[in-house]
C-alpha cells in the first residue's frame, strides 16, 4: 500500500514538471497586428505624431524641377498625404499634359496610394511599378522628412496666400519689357516664370544649335555662333532670337534660389556673374509681385 502511494506521489509531482516546462516554453503573446490588418501610424512609423499639417520641399533640380509634399495629422494618424513633382517655371504639378514620362507618372500614383493605405514607408513595395528610380529615392527621403517632423511637432506654417502674382517693368529696355509670375501653393513658392517679351517688330541674333544635343554650337569657351533672325512683338526672349547666354544662366539659377528659398531674402548672388540687369529686374519684379501674396 505504502509503495502504491509513493508511486501516485511520483507521477503526480513529474506531471507537475512537465505541465510547469510547457507554460516556460510557450511563446509570449503580443499585439502585432494580423496579416491584412492596418498598423497605426505609430506603430508604422516607430513614433507618435504630433496633430497638424506638414510640408516638406526639396531644393530645385538642373532639371528645373523638385518633389514637394505635404501631410496631415489628426488624433496621431496621418489623415492625408500628397507627393508630386513641380515645374519650377510654372508651379504645376507634373501631369499628361506637361510631362511625357508616363512611367514617371504611374510611379507617383502608385507610390502616393501605397503609402495612404500601409503609412509605412519601409514597406512600400517599389518595384509595383518600373522606372522612376530618382522620384522613388526622393519620395523615400521626402516621407522620411515629413514624419521626422511630425514626430517633432515641427507644424509647417504657410508664410504666403494661395494664388498667383505678377509684376511688370515700368519700361522696356532695348525693345524687351520684363515680366514676372509667380505662383504660391500650400502657402509656398512653387513657380516663377520670368520673362522678357518684345515690344515691337526687330532684328536680333539667334543661337545656332547642335541638330543633335539641342546644345549651343560654341565659337570659343563664352561666345556662342549665331544667325540673324527677325523678331516679332509680343515674342518671348529665348534662344531663338537672343544670343546673350548669361541672361538665360541667371534667370534659372534666380528661379531656383527663389522657390528653394522660398522668397527673395538670403538670395545668393555672388556666385552669379554677368547680365546684371536681368538680374536686378528679377529681384526688383518678385519682390513687387510677392507684396501681395502677404
Amino acid at each position: 500500500m505504502t509503495k502504491k502511494v509513493l508511486s501516485l506521489i511520483l507521477i503526480g509531482v513529474l506531471a507537475m514538471t512537465i505541465f510547469v516546462g510547457c507554460a516556460k516554453d510557450e511563446a509570449p503573446k503580443t499585439d502585432e497586428p494580423k496579416e491584412g490588418e492596418e498598423k497605426t501610424s505609430e506603430e508604422a512609423t516607430g513614433g507618435e505624431l504630433k496633430d497638424g499639417n506638414y510640408l516638406v520641399k526639396l531644393p530645385v533640380s538642373d532639371h528645373m524641377n523638385y518633389p514637394m509634399a505635404t501631410m496631415e495629422v489628426k488624433n496621431g494618424e496621418i489623415s492625408s498625404f500628397d507627393y508630386n513633382e513641380y515645374l519650377a517655371d510654372s508651379g504645376e504639378a507634373k501631369n499628361p499634359d506637361n510631362y511625357s514620362y508616363e512611367e514617371g507618372l504611374e510611379v507617383i500614383k502608385n507610390l502616393n496610394e501605397q503609402f495612404m493605405d500601409k503609412k509605412d514607408v519601409e514597406s512600400i513595395d517599389y518595384d509595383a511599378v518600373s522606372g522612376a528610380t530618382h522620384t522613388k529615392e526622393s519620395f523615400k527621403e521626402v516621407v522620411a522628412s515629413l514624419i521626422e517632423k511630425a514626430e517633432k511637432g515641427e507644424v509647417y506654417e504657410p508664410a504666403y496666400k494661395d494664388g498667383e502674382y505678377e509684376a511688370k517693368a515700368g519700361e522696356e529696355s532695348h525693345g524687351w519689357l520684363s515680366e514676372i509670375k509667380i505662383v504660391v501653393k500650400e502657402g509656398t513658392i512653387v513657380g516663377v516664370d520670368f520673362k522678357d517679351v518684345a515690344v515691337e517688330d526687330m532684328e536680333g541674333e539667334k543661337v545656332v544649335l547642335d541638330e543633335e544635343t539641342k546644345e549651343p554650337v560654341m565659337e570659343d569657351e563664352e561666345t556662342p555662333k549665331t544667325e540673324p533672325t527677325n523678331i516679332k512683338k509680343g515674342d518671348v526672349k529665348s534662344l531663338e532670337n537672343y544670343s546673350y547666354l548669361p541672361s538665360f544662366d541667371t534667370i534659372k539659377e534666380l528661379t531656383k534660389q527663389i522657390i528653394d528659398n522660398n522668397g527673395i531674402e538670403d538670395l545668393e548672388l555672388d556666385g552669379i556673374s554677368g547680365a546684371t540687369n536681368t538680374k536686378n529686374t528679377l529681384i526688383e519684379l518678385a519682390t513687387k509681385a510677392l507684396e501681395d501674396a502677404k
